[in-house]
């Protein structure tokens, strides 16, 4: 009975070790990834843009500590000198935001920009809801930004508003 006993209770601690070891090699993948992630990701992009809003260029800057910032070619709100489209879209500033992975390449961000006033629109807050992904081999990021406007005293992180654009974009890491 003894020896019963005993090895019930062994067999319960060897379970309890293997479970430990399991629930702790689950949150060392999902960090490994993370990690890769964040080293594939971060740098400094050129990328085209088209949607609704012409097309254009952006420098794109993602660092390793989760932010997220961009300046755009057609900022001044006129359309590019390539874009053939004539398209033209408010003058905005640059954008800020965060960002995270998702998966080993893969990421969300969201950025916030300003669109300033014209003699025809009301200045805004710009949120872009950013699903992106990089190809480590070729560096290239290539993604999707959705758009949504809102009035100056709106929370954009809390509040919701139309779909304002949509956008695709692609482009390679500068590398030194």
């Amino acid at each position: 009975m003894k020896t019963r006993k005993a090895f019930a209770t062994l067999m319960i601690c060897v379970l309890l070790v293997l479970g430990i070891v399991g629930f702790v090699n689950l949150h060392q993948a999902s960090a490994h990834y993370i990690a890769d992630c964040r080293r594939l990701v971060t740098g400094t992009y050129i990328t085209k843009v088209s949607g609704d809003f012409g097309l254009f260029s952006l420098l794109m800057t993602i660092t390793r500590d989760g932010d997220y910032f961009f300046t755009g070619s057609n900022q001044s709100g006129a359309p590019s000198p390539s874009d053939q489209s004539g398209v033209s879209s408010q003058p905005y500033s640059n954008g800020q935001g965060s960002w995270k992975c998702t998966s080993d390449r893969d990421f969300t961000a969201t950025v916030l920009n300003f669109s300033y006033p014209t003699a025809t629109l009301p200045g805004a807050i710009v949120r872009s809801d950013v699903n992106a992904t990089v190809d480590p081999k070729a560096g290239i990021l290539q993604g999707k930004a959705t758009l949504r406007s809102f009035s100056l005293n709106a929370n954009p992180l809390q509040d919701n508003a139309p779909v304002a654009g949509t956008e695709t974009f692609t482009g390679p890491r500068i590398v030194p």
